[in-house]
């Protein structure tokens, strides 16, 4: 299988329009979806299932964000702010399939806000202001921060050797309160007894992972509301690894439509509330499912 990107320098080049952030969330599910399928097909031609065409996948300097001549370079102009995990396998401009200046992106550890962080945010909310439409808060499943803040939480004789590490104990402390509300969330709908079973440290680092995401779009939204006028709507997503989406519930059922993203809780009854639906999906997963999605195979 060939993926080709191919340039034209004839063909009349079209300008992206994202007038607002459901043109810019838009564009992000457009992208995520043709990853989606570049790497689907990939998967099956490897496996012998695809022999299709090549793909061909058009483009130009200026839609890649890249300057038309030597020595000239482009003004900023990303539409959108990601807030995003540091893992490695999350590459965010890869999962939107979007290129050179096109994405502000911030990458930390379990996709937590530090001083720095909302202040890059500020900056590009003072200065790139005419282009950026949207903010995105983007964890992803099995993130290593969220585990290691749900085993601290489960086990707290192994916060000691986090505790010594100041820059990893902001990480995990900064976590704890979406450990704490999807451990209610997990009690409350599947019973007290769910914490003596053998999938619960998984099924609560999965709940954490979409809660996480939510509690620091939550957090941003409000430091927007204090300190910045006319800011972007804030939303939160997940990235799934079995799926390759993004994604704000989990399902093993390819026919049920759920949210690719959602708006930034307005209060901590609203964060409450999503922990809950995201709790019920997860228990109402089949076991093959939890497999895929959930279970946690090593302790990371």
């Amino acid at each position: 299988m060939d993926i080709i990107y191919r340039y034209d320098p004839f063909a009349p080049i079209e300008m992206p329009k994202i007038p607002d952030v459901e043109s810019a969330m838009g564009r992000l599910i457009e992208g995520n979806d043709r990853f989606v399928n570049i790497v689907t097909q990939m998967q099956e031609r490897t496996l012998g299932l695809h022999k299709g065409e090549p793909m061909v996948i058009p483009v130009s300097p200026v839609t890649l964000g890249l300057p038309l001549f030597e020595g000239v370079m482009p003004t900023q102009a990303p539409f959108a702010a990601i807030v995003g995990c540091a893992d490695a396998r999350v590459p965010t401009e890869a999962i939107f399939d979007e290129s050179f200046n096109s994405l502000f992106v911030l990458r930390i550890a379990g996709n937590v806000l530090g001083a720095e962080g909302i202040g890059s945010l500020h900056y590009a909310l003072a200065h790139l202001g005419e282009s950026l439409r949207t903010v995105l808060v983007l964890g992803h499943a099995k993130c290593g921060a969220v585990t290691a803040a749900v085993d601290a939480y489960l086990s707290p004789e192994a916060y000691v050797d986090i505790a010594s590490t100041h820059g990893l104990r902001t990480i995990v402390d900064s976590i704890q309160i979406a450990v704490r509300g999807a451990a209610r969330a997990l009690t409350l709908h599947g019973g007290p007894q769910i914490e003596s079973t053998p999938d619960y440290r998984s099924l609560l680092v999965a709940v954490s992972v979409y809660v996480n995401a939510a509690v620091s779009a939550l957090e941003l939204k409000r430091e927007f509301q204090g300190f910045v006028e006319n800011a972007p709507a804030v939303n939160f997503s997940v990235y799934d690894f079995e799926s390759l989406k993004i994604q704000c519930l989990p399902t093993d059922d390819d026919n049920v439509t759920i949210p690719r993203y959602l708006p930034a809780p307005d209060s901590a009854d609203d964060l409450f509330q999503y922990a809950g639906d995201v709790a019920k999906a997860f228990l109402a997963l089949d076991d093959d499912a939890l497999d895929r999605n959930c279970r946690l195979t090593v302790k990371l």
